[in-house]
Parts: C-alpha cells; structure tokens; sequence
C-alpha cells in the first residue's frame, strides 16, 4: 500500500505501491531512503490505510500525477485489494498517459505474480470467496490482467544472490536516470549529484577508514563514472572524456587499496577487470580524437 507521507501529492515524482506487512521497514524503507537521497520526491505511506472497497481518491490523485510508478511485488502483495487496486491504476496510467513503471520483484519469483500461482494463487482464492455481487468476475479478472501487465514489463528481480543494499542503490539510480530522460537535458545534474554522494561517502570513509565503508565509496564511484560515460559515448570533446578516465582512475586506486588491504582473489580480480576497461575507454577516447566511433 502507498499513501501520503508529508507532502502534497501535487509535488511527488515518483509512487510506490507496495505491501507494508512485506516490505514497509525493509527493502521499501531503504528504497525510499535511497531516492530521498538523490533528492526524488517520492509518494509512499507512513502509516497503514484505513480499509474500504475502494481506493481513496487521494491515492488515486497520486497514482495519477505521479511520472514514474514503482511496483514492489513481494510474496503477500495480491492479499490486498488496495495493492490489486493500486497496479489496476498504474497500468492504466501506463497505457493513457505513458507513465513509466519499474516493477521489482523481492523475493518472489516472477512467474507466479505473472501467472498467479503460489501465494498469489490463494490470496486470489480468498479473494473469490470474500467478493459478493455480480460484478465479482469483472473484478477479479480486471486484478489478474493489471498483475500479468505489470509482471511482463522489464524488471528488477531482487531473488539473485547480491547485496541488497547495492541492489537498492541501483535502482534508485535506474529510476532517478528515466526521471531524466523525460525531463532531457538532465546529465549535468545526475553528474552533480553522484559527485555530492561520492564526496559524502569519501568523508565517511575519512573518517572510519572502515572497509565497509571503502566499499560503499567504490559503489558509488563507480554510479558517478557510468554516468560520466552515458555523456562521454554522446561527445567527442576530448576535455569531457579526461574527465571521466580522471574518474576511473580514482576508482583504480581505491580498488588496488582495498585489494592491498584485503589479499583476496576476488579484490584482485576487480581490480584488473577495472584496468581493462580504463585500457578499453582509452583506446574509444584515441579512436575519437581520429574520427572513429565505437567501443
């Protein structure tokens, strides 16, 4: 469920629809902190809805001027009819107005929100017991199509063995970037941001020299240079790409550091995949000076 926490619906970029019960002070709390953070104004509830047969008009208003909708599938998720109700009005703001819709999948396999199997398939058979009237059927079927609609569109499966607080930071950054790429002309200000992120972990790190902390500043280095490159790969000013392998080699030395600090394969690894790549961007750079494109 998503309702209003603090601001008014008129100023949200981006809604979540999610089931509290799963995932309220977990992945969505730390989902919406990470969008906080790179300052998206985001609709999501703070405290349970009161219950009713229908969606308030309120939650409906914020579906419907919200740009981006966040959909968190979690394993009771088809229990609740404001959920069901809530991805019917998402994927109606998809197909009218092009809302765009990011679903996420956490811990629940895809083909079952798709098809309505395992816990979905008997939060659908409650459902049929507690509907009455004729428009049941109508019901029904109209949550089952939104929920298919909904589950074939390109997804984030949190299931995969990965940090999930990586996972999060990612797709705070996938959804921050479609924001973007409506507004147009926002690389500067992704690039700005990553740059204030990245400066806030360095101090933290300078502070604790944790490696758990190295860890976190190599994360969101490595967000500022795929930002750097998605504006380096639509120009050929050779100022903008010394920019970006200025940054790749900042990451370099904080993963030969941490490689150094740790002895582990693993580190080592990283850090010549890293070298690699860099090799790679310099030669796209040299191509470029000489009128060719195409790493």
């Amino acid at each position: 469920m998503a309702s209003q926490e603090g601001e008014d619906h008129h100023h949200h970029e981006v809604f979540v629809s999610f089931r509290g019960e799963d995932t309220r002070y977990t992945f969505t709390s730390h989902l919406h902190s990470a969008l906080t953070r790179l300052q998206v104004k985001t609709y999501i509830d703070s405290e349970k809805l009161q219950t009713g047969d229908e969606i308030s008009p309120s939650l409906l208003k914020a579906i419907q001027t919200a740009k981006l909708s966040v959909i968190v599938f979690s394993q009771n998720f088809a229990s609740s009819k404001w959920c069901l109700d809530e991805v019917v009005n998402i994927m109606d703001c998809k197909n009218t107005n092009a809302q765009i819709v990011v679903p996420v999948f956490y811990q629940i396999n895809p083909a079952q929100v798709r098809h309505q199997t395992g816990t979905y398939a008997d939060a659908f058979a409650k459902h049929e017991e507690r509907l009455q009237g004729t428009q049941k059927h109508d019901k029904i079927q109209t949550w089952r199509h939104a929920l298919s609609q909904a589950a074939n569109i390109s997804a984030w499966d949190c299931s995969a063995a990965r940090s999930e607080s990586e996972l999060v930071e990612k797709i705070a950054m996938d959804v921050l970037q479609k924001l973007e790429s409506i507004k147009g002309g926002g690389i500067e200000r992704r690039i700005a941001r990553c740059k204030e992120k990245a400066q806030e972990k360095l101090n933290k790190f300078l502070r604790s020299g944790e490696i758990k902390d190295m860890e976190e500043l190599i994360s969101t280095m490595h967000q500022l240079a795929d930002v750097k490159l998605d504006k380096a790969l639509n120009s050929d000013d050779s100022s903008v790409w010394e920019d970006l392998l200025g940054t790749y080699e900042r990451l370099l030395v904080l993963k030969r550091d941490k490689w150094e600090h740790s002895a582990e394969d693993k580190d080592y690894e990283d850090y010549c995949a890293t070298q690699k790549h860099v090799k790679h961007l310099q030669r796209e750079q040299s191509n470029r000076q000489h009128g060719f494109r195409g790493i």
